[in-house]
């Protein structure tokens, strides 16, 4: 496409051949459009000149100019001059001035050089700088600057070759003066491109483009001039594999497939042995499915999968031999719901676990895989206060553990008739049971309450001697568990008023308060065989025997 732009030299107002003998060489514009991304530049370069060729044309028509230096034109009547064109001695143009918004400033200037553009400036924002720069030579476009409206500083050049077409593309993307993206052409058509994303003035990623659509794309991620990720495109400039060297090793340990530009499958060989040991399949670019050999045997022992981009299911193999036996189930923030566990291997779920706001509330447990759960652990805030066990698996738990009760570290309550009043309590710190109580009728009240040492002896036991509802007799033992001694409260004063001695487990001694003083009136000895053997009474209660007899 070509554009004339006609003046004459001298006033020749009606002469068409004088006119004609003037008439100004056509400067030719020639728009290449390469990639989408500078199609609409390019065009707004080409509407930008074809405004100015056709802006300058009214200026050389009229002959008058010959005798002018300056002539100026108010082209749409509102009083304000909008175009200024400037002659030399000839009455050739050699600058023309325009003003594009009616704003009374001129914004884009022509330069002419016998009789040809050699330069176009432009103030495209108004802020009476000029920020855009095109440049002629032989009437056709060699090479255009653009600036960068905040800083001023020109961050694109493009060079064009003899037939208009643009040859390399030059850009400054960060605003550091660098020109960190340059694209190259041949014969009009993009060719390959380099970018400096690090300002270190290096390029570090390399494309390759046919048909004007990426080809293959290489990444030098750190700097270190080895390329760590290799991108390759399909014939619609979609990508359509990936290679990724993870550990920055030299080799690429991973490989994604897409679909339609978007990611289908990853599959990563973490060892290097040539076996992928991670595969996730993806679905609109979301992750679906992940299988994972954690041994690197050949095998996936642990399979996730996805509902929406987000983890919802996940099995494993612990024991690697090819039968899953752990299955978890995720909620919708990706915390653990529930755990289902086969952990005796029999191809049968025994263990469930169940997850509040991806902490543990509640073990379920099989304990005797007849498929009723005989185990129930609870827990809060990620400690155990209390199970429950059905010990006979009759579906009754009679078994209560608590870890709650101080000073206890485990308290174990036995109810085997389910009537809310456990039969027997043992206390534990540190796994030693040092307290034990027992209600053998259930009716509520003790029987017997054993206490025991650090080193879980028993060093004292209280009992209901007699089945009167209460703890009236108190034993106490030795370093070997043998009775040494006894207490007994007969009349229920809360005082003792009987002792009873023991050695090897035989009685040797009684002594009793028969009038609740509070001290001993009577005393019993006995033999090997607990045979009494003598006695003594104190009849005055002054703490002294008074009467005697030896048997």
């Amino acid at each position: 496409m070509r554009f004339r732009f006609f003046y004459t030299t001298k006033f020749i107002e009606s002469n068409r051949k004088a006119r004609k003998a003037h008439r100004q060489k056509a400067c030719h514009v020639y728009l290449a459009f390469f990639i989408p991304a500078h199609k609409a530049f390019f065009m707004n370069c080409f509407i930008s000149f074809l405004i100015m060729v056709t802006v300058v044309a009214p200026f050389l028509a009229e002959s008058v100019w010959a005798k002018e230096d300056i002539v100026t034109r108010d082209t749409n009547k509102d009083g304000k001059i909008d175009q200024i064109a400037h002659l030399n001695n000839k009455g050739k143009i050699t600058k023309l001035e325009i003003d594009s918004n009616a704003d009374g400033v001129m914004d884009l200037f022509q330069y002419y050089e016998d009789e040809e553009v050699i330069r176009v400036e432009r103030d495209t924002n108004h802020d009476q700088q000029i920020d855009r720069w095109d440049y002629f030579k032989a009437g056709k476009r060699i090479r255009h600057e653009r600036a960068s409206t905040e800083t001023g500083r020109v961050n694109q050049i493009i060079s064009f070759d003899s037939q208009e077409r643009p040859l390399k593309i030059q850009k400054d993307t960060t605003g550091d003066d660098l020109f960190d993206t340059i694209f190259h052409f041949k014969e009009g058509e993009l060719s390959y491109s380099t970018k400096d994303t690090d300002g270190d003035g290096k390029a570090n990623i390399w494309q390759t483009y046919r048909n004007d659509k990426p080809l293959e794309r290489q990444i030098d991620d750190n700097g270190d001039g080895q390329v760590e990720r290799i991108v390759f495109y399909d014939a619609d400039g979609l990508p359509k594999e990936s290679h990724h060297d993870l550990d920055r090793d030299g080799k690429m340990e991973e490989i994604c497939l897409y679909r339609q530009g978007m990611l289908w499958e990853q599959k990563k060989d973490l060892d290097q042995d040539g076996r992928f040991e991670v595969v996730t399949r993806y679905k609109d670019s979301e992750p679906i499915e992940q299988r994972k050999d954690a041994n690197g045997d050949g095998h996936f022992d642990i399979v996730t999968r996805f509902r929406g981009g987000r983890l919802f299911y996940q099995e494993k193999d612990t024991n690697f031999d090819g039968n899953k036996d752990i299955f978890i189930y995720f909620d919708a923030r990706e915390k653990r719901e529930r755990v289902e566990s086969d952990t005796d291997l029999n191809g049968r779920i025994d263990t469930w676990e169940y997850y509040r706001n991806g902490q543990l509330e509640r073990l379920e447990k099989d304990e005797a895989g007849n498929g009723s759960v005989s185990l129930k652990v609870f827990y809060k805030n990620g400690k155990k206060p209390r199970l429950i066990r059905d010990k006979d698996n009759n579906g009754r738990f009679e078994i209560t553990q608590w870890f709650n009760k101080s000073p206890w570290s485990m308290v174990m309550e036995i109810d085997a008739d389910g009537d809310g009043n456990p039969e027997g309590r043992y206390c534990y710190q540190e796994s030693i049971l040092r307290l034990k109580e027992i209600d053998e009728d259930s009716d509520g009240d003790l029987d017997l309450r054993e206490h025991y040492n650090t080193e879980g002896k028993l060093v004292r036991s209280e009992e209901d001697h007699g089945g009167i509802g209460r703890l009236n007799i108190t034993w106490f033992y030795n370093d070997g568990e043998e009775a040494i001694r006894a207490e007994k409260d007969n009349n229920g004063d809360g005082r003792v008023d009987t002792w009873y001695y023991y050695h090897k487990g035989q009685l040797t001694k009684v002594k009793e308060d028969t009038n609740a003083d509070g001290k001993p009136d009577l005393w019993e000895e006995y033999d090997g065989s607990e045979k009494l053997i003598k006695w003594a009474k104190d009849m005055n209660f002054d703490g002294k025997p008074d009467i005697e007899e030896s048997i």
